[in-house]
């Protein structure tokens, strides 16, 4: 998801300014207490959820929130607020999991890289790097029967699963010197965001982590990983890093999770057709993701942003360089199941051509 380089005055407008409803009816500020239930109590009132995530557009759940609108024909309303502790700090993203937890919001959309590190560990087959390296991988991976294995994961805690969706392609850039190969990684303090599998891949491949909040600097990192989306609304580019072409060390991954009380206050047809709103949105949502890297690529090569890419040989020593991170996620036996089955689901996958800024 492309990020919004905005202030924080500007973001909060945004964020209680703004407000989206799934069923195109009207609003209700985010702030609000949700509607109850009333069906079946002769009232045509809909049942009101507000979901909050970091994100500041609604391209990676857009589908989602249409899919709702017309299979519940408006009885399901979902306000949306923007920007939630997008400017808080590297742990944005837990700090909006805690919001749920504590049921300041029935629904949040976020990446699942937050997830690995204590909620649901598993989820971090995910990310494993270079796994998942195209849209098309990502898409048959979360249109296959082990997405909605692995949505259950994160049940537990006040916390309730609703679905999986396509996130953006996290990819390397490097200051003055691409990322390419394994030596490139050795001994340079790399950007990250908040997830155990990417802190445990940099440390593997000899880098010095460094964790970032969303359009946070980037002076003083010696590379980063992060989306082109990212890297065009926070104008990443103009701080001269090289962006590697041909690598996509992992996607984000969207997790639609719910807190429990509040999706409890829906009958059991309401909480299916939410789980089948977000199943049915993974290839429009994956569309609505392709279409929008292509805008924002445009974007930075309109300013001058470069790319290499990596060799045969380089690509070859990179996936050996990190086996050692597929040995630790491997110790736990549902993540190992997991890895087992995106592997295969990936493998005959035809890898999609790299970015540039030629032609």
């Amino acid at each position: 998801m492309r990020s919004r380089p905005t202030t924080v005055g500007a973001a909060l407008s945004a964020a209680f300014g703004l407000v989206l409803l799934a069923s195109g009816c009207s609003s209700t500020a985010s702030g609000e207490q949700p509607a109850k239930n009333t069906q079946g109590s002769g009232t045509d009132k809909p049942v009101v959820l507000s979901l909050a995530t970091p994100m500041g557009a609604s391209d990676e759940f857009d589908a989602f929130l249409q899919n709702v609108r017309k299979l519940s024909h408006g009885s399901i309303q979902i306000s949306v607020e923007f920007d939630a502790h997008h400017q808080e700090g590297p742990d944005f993203e837990e700090q909006l999991l805690n919001d749920l937890q504590a049921g300041r919001v029935d629904l949040a959309a976020l990446g699942s890289r937050v997830f690995d590190i204590r909620r649901a560990p598993a989820l971090g087959a995910l990310t494993a790097p270079l796994l998942i390296n195209s849209f098309d991988a990502e898409e048959k991976v979360l249109s296959a029967p082990v997405a909605q294995r692995m949505i259950r994961e994160v049940d537990g805690g006040g916390l309730t699963g609703v679905g999986l969706l396509p996130g953006s392609l996290r990819r390397p850039f490097g200051a003055g010197t691409p990322l390419l190969g394994p030596q490139d990684y050795k001994g340079r303090t790399i950007g990250i965001q908040e997830s155990k599998v990417a802190d445990s891949t940099m440390r593997t491949l000899g880098a010095k982590p460094e964790w970032f909040g969303a359009s946070s600097s980037v002076a003083g990192l010696d590379g980063f990983e992060q989306q082109i989306g990212s890297v065009n609304g926070s104008r990443y580019d103009e701080a001269g890093m090289i962006g590697t072409a041909n690598v996509v060390l992992w996607p984000r991954p969207i997790v639609l999770v719910a807190n429990t009380k509040a999706i409890e206050r829906l009958n059991e047809d309401q909480r299916k057709l939410l789980q089948k709103a977000a199943r049915q949105a993974v290839h429009s949502a994956g569309a609505n993701l392709r279409e929008q890297e292509n805008k924002d690529l445009k974007g930075l090569c309109a300013r001058g942003q470069k790319f290499a890419a990596a060799s045969p040989a380089q690509l070859t020593a990179l996936r050996k360089a990190v086996q050692p991170v597929y040995d630790r996620l491997s110790r736990d036996r549902r993540t190992k199941e997991y890895l087992d089955t995106v592997t295969a689901t990936v493998r005959e996958v035809p890898t999609e051509p790299s970015v540039s800024c030629k032609g």
